[in-house]
């Protein structure tokens, strides 16, 4: 009973955390909630605070969680007792009560530091900017400390199902492209406009006719189709059916190949890995979240994420004097030189199939199909990190459906062309693509029909 109790009291914690990392202002109304009344009633109901023999999953999580809560409180009364005296002035500047929460008070005096400091007397400012760089890295720590625990149990979860690889069918059938064939990868997108719109489905039998090309798909488009209604379901598999004749690129031992199969052994398989799918897509939301607080000065909307979404050709290029920089002096706090990001990046792309120097002179080396799919995989992430492209965290649908994406990107460019009206992908796919050399075109919908018009125009 006593680990049950333990596990309802992780997940009140982990509710009031969440709802403090989204605003930190909230927690002097969080004291006033039901649910800190049932944190509070539930931590007296927990009698043996120690994990049981078990281990079991109940105890594990308490433990983490008043780690978690408490490390962030006592952090807070250190930077309280450290900042002593600037406090105790901005008390008396702001009449606050001396029987204010310490927690409730430190929040309030650092949520507008702007405000604060046009209050104070200048020779205080330093010393009160000191104290709210303490009390906000202690939030920063607590939001980080809560999005790596989330990302732990999202690859708990994956471990989970690592069975599943023997579990699952697959019957392919292997297929060759005729000499001089295009290749069309197209996504979710298209195949529902194909599906919905008779004239274009149309337009496109037609070319197909015309110039012997292939539309080709990958499993990853049979996941996007999940996502949908399932009444949706039977449609969208006919519509794949009648597009590519089942044909897709796919993964084989030495990367991709272009294989058939039929969409059903397909389905069968994306369900097999539904769950395992779902907490992939979750830890891509958690290191969304882990990049924001750990690196604030890449977040959308920074200085540097607006140079970088401007033009990041020319952003890279202003890195480039600084690449051979080997000086061990390094100022921790500057975010925003070239220098300092520079630097910065470099560290980022250690343990990456490319360095900096590589990506900045468009040399990034592989050998084959899969160093190729493992490169595409790390500028995705590396693109991550410094927001180029990416979906607001409010997006939670789109950051999950972006999985999909990079695994479209590690498929597509076997093909000719990639047909896709998600202008985020496009975009991002040909900065990777035209790092790696890769000679796949991306093309709208609206441009695939420009295409389709002039080749019976001649």
């Amino acid at each position: 009973m006593n680990c049950l109790i333990k596990h309802s009291h992780s997940f009140v914690v982990e509710s009031v955390v969440k709802r403090l990392i989204e605003d930190v202002s909230e927690y002097s109304h969080l004291l006033t909630t039901d649910d800190w009344r049932l944190l509070r009633n539930l931590e007296k109901a927990v009698g043996d605070r120690q994990i049981c023999q078990n281990e079991c999953l109940g105890c594990l999580e308490f433990a983490r969680m008043v780690s978690m809560l408490s490390n962030f409180i006592n952090g807070i009364f250190s930077a309280n007792k450290e900042s002593e005296a600037v406090v105790a002035e901005l008390r008396r500047i702001f009449a606050v009560p001396n029987e204010s929460d310490p927690i409730v008070l430190a929040l309030d005096l650092v949520v507008s530091p702007d405000y604060v400091k046009s209050k104070i007397p200048t020779e205080s400012i330093p010393l009160y900017e000191k104290y709210v760089d303490a009390v906000k890295s202690e939030i920063s720590r607590l939001a980080l400390d809560h999005f790596h625990h989330k990302q732990a149990k999202c690859h708990d979860t994956i471990l989970a199902y690592g069975n599943l690889e023997q579990e699952q069918v697959i019957a392919y059938k292997t297929e060759e492209a005729s000499a001089g064939e295009e290749l069309f990868y197209v996504d979710q997108n298209f195949v529902s406009k194909y599906g919905s719109d008779q004239g274009f489905s149309q337009q496109i039998e037609n070319f197909k006719n015309k110039v012997g090309c292939k539309f080709v798909y990958s499993p990853y488009v049979i996941e996007d189709g999940v996502k949908m209604s399932r009444v949706r379901l039977a449609e969208y598999f006919e519509t794949i059916e009648v597009l590519t004749e089942n044909t897709m690129l796919v993964r084989s031992d030495d990367g991709v190949m272009l294989a058939r199969e039929d969409i059903q052994v397909t389905f069968d398989r994306v369900l097999l890995w539904r769950n395992a799918t779902r907490a992939a897509e979750d830890l891509k939301v958690q290191k969304m979240h882990c990049n924001h607080w750990g690196y604030p000065h890449y977040s959308r909307g920074s200085k540097l994420s607006n140079r970088v979404n401007k033009n990041i050709h020319v952003f890279l290029e202003s890195l480039r004097p600084y690449l051979d920089d080997r000086s061990c002096d390094f100022d921790f706090n500057d975010d925003e030189s070239d220098r300092a990001l520079c630097r910065r990046l470099c560290a980022a792309t250690i343990g990456k199939s490319f360095s900096l120097q590589a990506l900045v002179d468009r040399s990034i080396r592989y050998e084959g199909n899969a160093e190729c799919m493992a490169c595409i995989g790390d500028l995705c992430d590396f693109l991550d990190l410094i927001n180029y492209q990416t979906e607001p965290l409010s997006e939670l649908t789109k950051i999950r459906s972006s999985v999909q994406d990079t695994e479209h990107l590690k498929h597509a460019w076997k093909a000719d062309y990639f047909v896709t009206d998600d202008k985020r992908l496009r975009t991002r796919g040909d900065f990777i693509y035209s790092a790696l050399g890769l000679g796949t075109k991306f093309i709208s919908i609206k441009e695939l029909k420009e295409r389709v018009v002039s080749e019976f125009k001649e």
